[in-house]
């Protein structure tokens, strides 16, 4: 009976302390800090027409491990928004994207893409935007691999954003990017 006790107070101890640790290690999305002063960003004005896009990626070490370009135009009617992307990295691969946007008005937002696993839920708070969402990629034997993104970004000003995307690989920290958005032409 003393055996078969000990047990279950060691299974007992052991599956809450992994409980602890799941919880301690588990990723729980930033929540979105804005400043006060800066222009209040409206995904629909900001998005709309050409933003050229220039960003570095580094490991989870801080190592920059690479760099892309992207070509991105938007286009809305009401609440409805499509985004393209067209990507260029370092290695001259090419990739694009295009988003399909439904914005509500307060504030949060849903997007899907042809990658992209779930529909994507956003929000814009003053300066601020996130995005959390999967994508699906093609991994180096074929297989399908589901890549965790959290994207943020902060209006600098009416023409300018900087924004960050941390990326997770079956639930661990892969790289973050940090990325410069400028808005081309008229701004309206």
């Amino acid at each position: 009976m003393k055996i078969a006790r000990s047990i279950l107070i060691i299974t007992a101890t052991t599956f809450l302390t992994s409980c602890a640790l799941i919880e301690k290690y588990s990723y729980k999305p930033a929540e979105l800090s804005t400043l006060e002063k800066a222009p209040k960003l409206d995904m629909k004005t900001f998005f709309n027409g050409d933003i050229e896009v220039f960003a570095i990626t580094q490991d989870n070490t801080g190592k920059i491990i690479g760099s892309y370009t992207a070509k991105m135009n938007g286009k809305w009617d009401d609440n409805k928004g499509v985004i393209q992307q067209n990507f260029v990295y370092d290695s001259g691969k090419k990739d694009s994207r295009t988003w399909l946007i439904t914005s509500d008005t307060d504030g949060t937002f849903t997007a899907v893409g042809h990658d992209v696993a779930t529909p994507v839920k956003g929000k814009q708070v003053g300066n601020g935007m996130q995005m959390i969402y999967t994508l699906l990629v093609k991994g180096s034997e074929g297989k399908k691999l589901s890549i965790d993104h959290e994207d943020v970004m902060y209006l600098v000003d009416e023409r300018s954003a900087i924004g960050t995307a941390l990326i997770r690989k079956e639930g661990s920290p892969s790289s973050k990017s940090i990325i410069s958005y400028k808005k081309l032409g008229k701004t309206e």
